[in-house]
C-alpha cells in the first residue's frame, strides 16, 4: 500500500529532548498539533535542536506571526462552492464531524503559515522590509484538541487512493514524497475528502492551482527574507545541510501547496 517515503516521529512516539520540543513547538507556535516538517526533521540526528534553535527567537519576539500576518493580508483566493450541513450529511458529516474539520483546517492553516514563513527563513538571503505601515489579517486559530492523525498505510486501499489523489492536485512533476497531513486527518471522514477532490480538481485541470500555489510561495518567501536576519545560531555542518535539504523539499513541494488549499477548503465550510 502506498504511504509517505519520508519517515517521521509521530507525537505519540516521542520521548526526551524530542517530546520536550514537541511541547515548546506546540506551546510557542500556539498550535495543538505537530505539522510533518517538523516531525520529520526529528528523525535527523541533532535536527530537530539545531532547526528549533534557529527559528524559536523569532517566533519569541513575535516577528514571524507579525509577517505572517502581512502575508495573510496578500494572500486572496478564489471562493469554492459553499458546502451546507445537508450536502455534508449526503457523505455522512454531520455538525460535530464539519466543526472538526474546521477545526482541523484552522490548526493547519496558521501551522503552515507559520512553518512556511519561519522554516523559508533558514534558507534565505536577508532582505529590509518595506518602510511604513503594512497590512495586517488575523491568522486562523483552532484551540479544539484533535483526533490522532492516521497513517496512509494504516487507511483501506479506497480511502488512500482518496488521500493521495487529493494530494496530487497542485504538486509540481516530479517525485512527490510527502503526504500533505491535512488529507491524511480529515480522511476520518472520507465523504469529506471526496467532496474535497471535486471542489478542488477543475483548478487543477486548468492550471490556475499552481498559479495560486506558486504566488503563494514567492509572496511567503520574501517575507521569510524579512526575518532571514532574526534567526538563533545556525553552526554548519551535515545535520545543517541535512535540515536545508528537507526545509527546502517541504516549503517548495508542500507547504506553500497547503495554503491555499486549506483555506479555500476552510471558506467553503463557512455557512
Amino acid at each position: 500500500m502506498a504511504k509517505d517515503t519520508l519517515p517521521a516521529v509521530s507525537e505519540s512516539e516521542a520521548s526526551g529532548e524530542i517530546a520536550d520540543i514537541y511541547a515548546d513547538i506546540r506551546e510557542t507556535l500556539n498550535v495543538s498539533a505537530i505539522n510533518y516538517v517538523w516531525r520529520h526533521i526529528a528523525t535527523i540526528d541533532g535536527g530537530l535542536r539545531w532547526a528549533w534553535e534557529a527559528a524559536r527567537p523569532m517566533f519569541i519576539s513575535g516577528r514571524v506571526e507579525r509577517e505572517c500576518e502581512h502575508l495573510q493580508a496578500q494572500l486572496s483566493y478564489p471562493d469554492l462552492p459553499g458546502l451546507s450541513d445537508t450536502a455534508l450529511s449526503l457523505v455522512d458529516v454531520n455538525r460535530d464531524g464539519r466543526d472538526m474539520i474546521g477545526a482541523i483546517l484552522d490548526t493547519y492553516n496558521r501551522g503552515n503559515l507559520l512553518n512556511m514563513v519561519s522554516l523559508s527563513a533558514l534558507i534565505a538571503e536577508p532582505a529590509t522590509p518595506p518602510a511604513g505601515d503594512r497590512l495586517r489579517a488575523d491568522l486562523p486559530f483552532s484551540a479544539t484538541p484533535l483526533p490522532p492523525i492516521p497513517e496512509v498505510a494504516d487507511l483501506s486501499s479506497e480511502i488512500s487512493d482518496q488521500v493521495l489523489a487529493l494530494n496530487a492536485l497542485g504538486a509540481k512533476p516530479g517525485p512527490n514524497r510527502v503526504v500533505a497531513s491535512i488529507y491524511k486527518h480529515i480522511a476520518l471522514w472520507p465523504g469529506y475528502l471526496s467532496l474535497s477532490w471535486v471542489q478542488l480538481a477543475a483548478m487543477h485541470a486548468d492550471g490556475s492551482l499552481l498559479q495560486l500555489i506558486d504566488d503563494t510561495q514567492q509572496k511567503a518567501r520574501l517575507h521569510a527574507a524579512y526575518l532571514a536576519s532574526d534567526l538563533g545560531p545556525r553552526p554548519p555542518g551535515p545535520v545543517a545541510d541535512q535540515v536545508r535539504g528537507t526545509v527546502f523539499e517541504f516549503t517548495d513541494t508542500v507547504i506553500a501547496r497547503m495554503i491555499p488549499i486549506g483555506q479555500m477548503l476552510r471558506q467553503s465550510l463557512i455557512s
